[in-house]
């Protein structure tokens, strides 16, 4: 099992993370407006090969990176983020940008008429918005083949997928496109991303996190979430995605793992994880310190009933979300999409609550896991990232569906590289409003697994 760092970013400065491009920025190595056009002439040199984004703001992203300098000279930031960029997946609200949800607008995709508010906060804290990213059709799916826009590639290997749905923010991200990237997360398509790109990403608990100005999936499970290059990244940016930052951010204590109650994934062959990432895990928790290692068996799950009645209840939702507009241009939708959507409107009252109360268990189930430990760690997908021409792996979600049925926050940082050198991630869910804790935890697992020689920061 090979521990060596991702190399998809070529250029110095723009692999660093962005709490490091902060620092450069704070000390006057590097200015914003520098910083941008390098991003965009990186995203421009990239398109064709990744075609991570779908929507470029450039003259809007170098007026924002002026306004940048002027405050960092003024000695007047908005925040420790304010000049570094963001880019934002397209069904996430951007005025004066498209949203296309993956459809096949082309150039005739509505504009949005105002922020989403996650965005109007990365605004108000300096953070210049890039433009708008590549995903599966109307999120719904995880491979990011997107047959009307083209697929995003993952950065590390042609030819293979960046996960999804939020795959063009997992991409952009690994390859040095922005500091950082906003997704949305149903039944893992944040945490996906990040495992199979070699990033962090976090799915926020329900209701942490506002969802207004989000075309929505299903209400029950979605969330908006960050992908960056660090969990130390994600947890910086927190307060301002929550509305909880201020100028004055206090230097951060290294949590303490010694005293962390786990709950440990034990029986990893009997959800269908490879041997390689079952192997690195073990290692992880054999060696990671703790105050107890519960071992937690997953095979009470019945996955496959799950997973149905999640993507029913997806399937069910988009039918309702898009129905006039498939009605108006049916020609905006693939014919598998519509085939999804169709299944969904053709389920009867009792089948949808039947889907219902099965997702409401299995989230009852995981957050009684939690009752008597401080988080549960498992590895985040059962897989690395396939090639686009294999099969789609049924058990892709079964490891991240979960948090979201119970309305968990959960984060994805990288664990190790394969055998062929592709990445994968280790998943620590929390308790009900710990995403601070969980981001504390999560920095620490990260600095933990560079010193231990079991995996390196981004």
């Amino acid at each position: 099992m090979s521990r060596k760092q991702h190399r998809a970013i070529s250029d110095e400065i723009l692999a660093k993370d962005a709490t490091a491009l902060a620092a450069c920025l704070q000390r006057g190595d590097l200015s914003s407006q520098a910083l941008t056009a390098r991003t965009l002439a990186a995203i421009a040199d990239s398109q064709q090969g990744i075609n991570a984004f779908l929507h470029i703001d450039r003259e809007g992203a170098m007026n924002a990176a002026r306004e940048a300098d002027v405050r960092r000279r003024m000695g007047k930031p908005l925040s420790m983020f304010d000049g570094l960029t963001c880019a934002v997946k397209d069904n996430i609200d951007v005025a004066g940008m498209p949203t296309s949800n993956g459809l096949g607008y082309g150039d005739t995709a509505p504009l949005a008429r105002e922020d989403a508010p996650v965005v109007a906060r990365l605004r108000a804290a300096g953070v210049i918005i890039l433009g708008k990213l590549n995903m599966h059709e109307v999120a719904l799916g995880a491979t990011n083949d997107n047959p009307h826009w083209g697929r995003c590639e993952n950065p590390l290997r042609a030819g293979y997928t960046p996960g999804g749905s939020s795959g063009g923010s997992g991409a952009a991200v690994a390859a040095g496109l922005c500091a950082f990237a906003l997704g949305t997360d149903t039944m893992g398509s944040v945490r996906i991303p990040a495992s199979y790109c070699g990033v962090a990403g976090l799915k926020p608990g329900r209701e942490s996190l506002t969802t207004a100005g989000v075309t929505r999936l299903c209400r029950q499970l979605d969330t908006v979430g960050p992908l960056a290059r660090s969990a130390r990244d994600l947890r910086e940016l927190w307060p301002i995605l929550n509305g909880t930052a201020n100028n004055q951010v206090p230097p951060a204590r290294r949590t303490d793992l010694s005293s962390v109650r786990w709950a440990v994934l034990q029986d990893c062959a009997g959800v269908g994880v490879e041997e390689g990432i079952s192997e690195a895990f073990r290692d992880l928790a054999k060696r990671l310190p703790g105050a107890g290692h519960v071992p937690l068996n997953f095979s009470a799950v019945d996955f496959s009933a799950i997973r149905r009645a999640g993507l029913l209840l997806c399937e069910a939702e988009a039918n309702v979300t898009f129905s006039a507009e498939r009605q108006r241009q049916p020609q905006l939708f693939s014919e598998q999409l519509r085939g999804l959507m169709q299944w969904g409107a053709e389920r009867s009252a009792p089948e949808l609550v039947q889907a219902s109360d099965k997702v409401q268990a299995a989230g009852d189930w995981l957050r009684q896991q939690l009752q008597n430990v401080d988080f549960l760690l498992t590895p985040t997908a059962p897989q690395t990232a396939f090639p686009f021409e294999q099969a789609v792996p049924v058990n892709q979600a079964n490891l991240t569906s979960v948090a979201n049925m119970a309305g968990l926050p959960a984060i994805s940082i990288p664990l190790g590289d394969s055998a062929e050198g592709l990445p994968f991630g280790l998943q620590v869910i929390g308790a009900v409003g710990s995403e601070v804790a969980l981001l504390a935890i999560s920095v620490a697992l990260q600095e933990w697994l560079a010193e231990h020689d079991l995996a390196v920061t981004a």
